[in-house]
């Protein structure tokens, strides 16, 4: 059996909400074992493992059923062993590279494999969205939008420049995605959407012309991160952090972790966002990584379907 390997990811990129994700280079590594009793066992380590559950909440185990039902293949006896660098609960996509990981972990059983519109919608329905699962999947920058839901997920990828770092600052805090959610509004003025159509529209018409030339206004958003950054102490202080190296800042996904981007003085910016969490009383800790371009590792093609 092939061994699995997702990147971690950070959603919504400012005013991006619900569209488009990145991959960065923190994995979730899963290594399947056949064994000869029926059902699935589960162990997890590395330096995030302690935070994963090994029962049926599982998300490895639930992408696995997904992938079952969708092909009508039954799985076998499996001994999963679940190695994670992504923090758990967070904003960085720790959930979706569990359920991709599962996904082409059943799918390795199937007579024949979906295409990744239909295996991102798979995805998609057990996540609750599509942006993280694409960019989990994909690597990249990527865009999404559902043909319905549940259904197919369309999505285009831009690979990011290697020059690029991605400062990400965790705080001590805690923010349940329901949470989150409830804090965005129903409705939105016609002003504020505009505002946001038009700083994604920027950033996506940068990342895909290939020169990332990017600037902190394309990540400005009214829909969602002054309302988030109301719950967590140190978030609105970090979205306003001005540096002449800054490309942009942002909440990721719904938090609490920042996300910074700059080619230059990516130690200094982290000394700054984690400054601005202190100020507010409360510890944090920052990551400096690159993008990861690849996306998912152990896919299977056609040719190789069962």
């Amino acid at each position: 059996m092939r061994v699995v390997r997702v990147p971690a990811t950070s959603a919504n990129l400012g005013g991006a909400f619900d569209c488009a994700a990145l991959a960065l280079d923190l994995h979730l590594e899963v290594v399947p074992a056949l064994r000869p009793e029926p059902g699935l066992e589960v162990t997890c380590s590395g330096p995030e493992g302690a935070s994963i559950p090994t029962d049926s909440s599982n998300l490895v185990l639930r992408g696995i059923s997904r992938a079952a039902a969708w092909s009508g293949t039954p799985v076998p006896g499996l001994r999963l062993q679940i190695v994670s660098e992504i923090p758990v609960g967070v904003g960085l996509g720790s959930s979706a590279a569990a359920i991709v990981a599962g996904l082409l972990i059943g799918l390795q059983f199937s007579l024949a494999l979906p295409d990744d519109a239909t295996l991102i919608g798979l995805a998609a329905e057990v996540e609750g969205h599509p942006d993280n699962v694409a960019a989990a999947y994909r690597g990249g920058l990527v865009v999404s939008a559902p043909t319905s839901f549940p259904g197919p997920v369309l999505s285009r990828k831009a690979q990011i420049p290697s020059d690029l770092d991605f400062i990400v600052a965790i705080p001590e805090l805690s923010l349940p995605t329901a949470e989150a959610r409830q804090a965005v509004p129903d409705r939105f003025s016609r002003a504020d959407a505009v505002h946001n159509l038009q700083r994604t529209a920027l950033l996506v018409a940068s990342a895909f012309s290939g020169d990332f030339d990017l600037r902190p206004e394309f990540f400005a958003d009214r829909w969602h991160q002054t309302q988030r950054a109301a719950l967590l102490p140190g978030v609105a202080e970090c979205l306003s952090l001005q540096h002449p190296d800054l490309l942009g800042v942002f909440l990721s996904g719904a938090g609490p972790a920042v996300l910074a981007v700059s080619r230059r003085s990516a130690p200094a910016i982290a000394d700054l966002l984690l400054g601005r969490f202190r100020s507010m009383g409360v510890g944090s800790r920052a990551l400096i990584l690159k993008a990861d371009n690849t996306g998912a590792r152990g896919r299977l093609d056609r040719a190789e379907a069962r």
